[in-house]
């Protein structure tokens, strides 16, 4: 590691910690029109690349599609064909770089502890700043 002039150890950010939200891409799978149109305007209006799918499968097809980095899937838990967990651990063999939060209306209890979760209804902000913290959290 480099060291300043005061003989301390300079930290450098990695490549993740660099990334602005206009080089950051999130892909939403949520199967709620309603609520997949809030988040996708909420996550642009914020300067995110976003890539949209209505349930798992979906998802996998548009992630397959997407030629750049997946930094963040944000998934309903419960959705038809292919849910949450099934889509998190299908993508994260495809896109290793990619963490996941899970959002539901329900409850976290099919989630282990300290999973990134983000419970609905959800403000702006919370999203934001749920996915800023996903962001910046470990690969699972």
């Amino acid at each position: 590691m480099p060291f300043s002039a005061r003989n301390r150890p300079v930290v450098r950010p990695g490549p993740r910690d660099r990334r602005e939200p206009g080089q950051t891409t999130i892909l939403v799978a949520e199967d709620a029109p309603e609520v997949l149109a809030c988040v996708v305007e909420s996550l642009q209006r914020f300067g995110y690349n976003v890539l949209a799918a209505v349930d798992g499968l979906e998802a996998l097809q548009v992630a397959a599609q997407h030629s750049g980095l997946i930094d963040l899937l944000l998934t309903d838990i419960e959705m038809p064909r292919l849910d949450g967990h099934g889509l998190s651990a299908s993508l994260s063999c495809r896109r290793p770089e990619a963490r996941t939060l899970f959002m539901s209306g329900g409850s976290d209890a099919s989630l282990p502890p300290g999973t990134p979760f983000l419970p609905k209804p959800f403000a702006a902000g919370q999203l934001l700043g749920k996915v800023h913290e996903a962001l910046r959290g470990p690969v699972a």
